[in-house]
């Protein structure tokens, strides 16, 4: 794994702050630019009754990582895989 894989999973450790939602997003910044630039994926959450969007590009993701406390939680199982 990458330096800046882990630092992302390190970041989405946290309890979901507004600071710790600011630094996860800047970790998935750091990690998306290094993963460097191919497909357009988007992250799909087929979940009914959700604060966010059921579909968002991957490079959109920094933004509602640090605006919305349910996707932090929703990255933070997906990523540490942590229930």
């Amino acid at each position: 794994m990458t330096k800046e894989f882990e630092e992302l999973k390190e970041a989405l450790r946290q309890a979901p702050t507004e600071e710790a939602r600011k630094a996860a997003a800047e970790a998935m910044r750091r990690y998306l630019a290094r993963s460097g630039k191919g497909s357009k994926p988007t992250l799909v959450s087929l979940g009914r009754g959700k604060t966010y969007p059921n579909a968002v590009a991957v490079d959109k993701i920094p933004d509602e990582l640090a605006k919305n406390p349910e996707f932090y939680d929703l990255m933070k199982r997906i990523v540490t895989k942590e229930k």
